[in-house]
């Protein structure tokens, strides 16, 4: 399921980046494995006539299918398959196959047949990940993500890359939904940047932004950026609950390579709630969006996640409720 946005800053961006001081950052070695994920959505849509000015409306239910499944080795994850969630009768081939390569305990690649990332690090310290897509036999470089440290734990994250054809690059639109807690948001993001890289006639627009993180305790409480050339700001606040996240420093999510990763990765705790406040130069007031997350538990771990995403305007509204369901080893 795709969707939308500037909340282009921070989600399935930001789970526990490295919340543990005694830990190597880029270790994944969660107490409970994921197995499989499922998932489950409604969605609802109304367009305006145009004779009448009414609302017409759709719903499209989607049941509960498997969406990945998760191979271990040992404490290492070693491959996740994705599969196409409107497959509801018999299970498909997986779309995509995602495989994860190590240094000691360090995840330093992971890799599917069109792209692949590779994460450096500094002793204990994450350093860089890139993201390359695999292009006619040649590793084209797409983005760059560089990491500074306050103390022990990462304080902020430069992002760069080349934004030409933003608006149909599948890369692109993974890494903002890689760091937005919604594809909703993520899109939206996308296409207003997109919008703004259009004044440059469609020559290649390169564009670096840094994402300031704010902690407290061994989750991120806020994560904001700015982009002075096109009058850009924004900022995710996030509230979260005291059970496990099971992603805890998954860095696979950092760059939202399976389109299904909507969790932050870097977080302790689970996110009940994301509100981003953003501004651009060229689209007028300040936008709020606020997300919300509900769960199921088996003791401190989450059996499912459910969260409700609403896109609202003049001609068009959208309302979609998707639940994640967890199975572990």
């Amino acid at each position: 399921m795709k969707r939308t946005i500037l909340m282009s800053l921070a989600t399935a961006a930001v789970v526990c980046l490295f919340a543990s001081c005694s830990e190597k950052e880029g270790v994944y070695s969660p107490k409970k494995q994921i197995s499989k994920v499922y998932e489950s959505s409604t969605s609802i849509y109304q367009f305006r006539d145009e004779t009448d000015g009414g609302w017409n409306s759709d719903t499209n239910v989607q049941p509960k299918t498997l969406a990945e499944e998760w191979t271990w080795d040992g404490k290492k994850l070693s491959r996740i398959a994705f599969y196409e969630t409107h497959n509801v009768n018999e299970k498909s081939d997986p779309y995509e196959v995602v495989n994860f390569t190590y240094d000691g305990s360090q995840l330093t690649r992971a890799e599917s047949d069109d792209e692949y990332m590779e994460i450096t690090y500094d002793g204990k310290k994450l350093k860089q990940a890139k993201i390359f897509e695999k292009n006619s036999g040649e590793n084209v470089l797409m983005m760059t993500f560089d990491f500074e440290h306050d103390g022990k734990k990462v304080s902020k994250i430069t992002f760069s890359t080349d934004f030409a054809d933003m608006e149909d690059s599948r890369m692109e639109r993974l890494l903002f939904r890689g760091l937005m807690p919604t594809f909703e948001q993520a899109d939206r993001t996308l296409n207003l940047i997109a919008k703004a890289t259009s004044r440059f006639d469609g020559a290649k627009a390169s564009i670096s932004l840094p994402f300031t993180l704010t902690w407290s305790g061994n989750n991120i409480s806020s994560m904001s950026t700015t982009y002075p050339a096109f009058g850009m700001s924004a900022t995710v606040n996030y509230s979260y609950d005291n059970k496990n996240n099971p992603y805890q420093n998954f860095l696979f999510g950092l760059i939202g390579f399976g389109e299904q990763t909507t969790f932050p990765m870097f977080n302790e705790n689970n996110i009940t709630k994301a509100v981003m406040t953003a501004s651009m130069l060229f689209f007028g007031d300040p936008e709020t969006e606020e997300v919300t997350y509900a769960y199921t538990y088996d003791g401190d771990w989450p059996l499912t996640q459910t969260y409700t995403e609403t896109d609202d305007d003049e001609d068009y509204r959208h309302q979609a409720t998707t639940t994640r369901y967890f199975e572990y080893k």
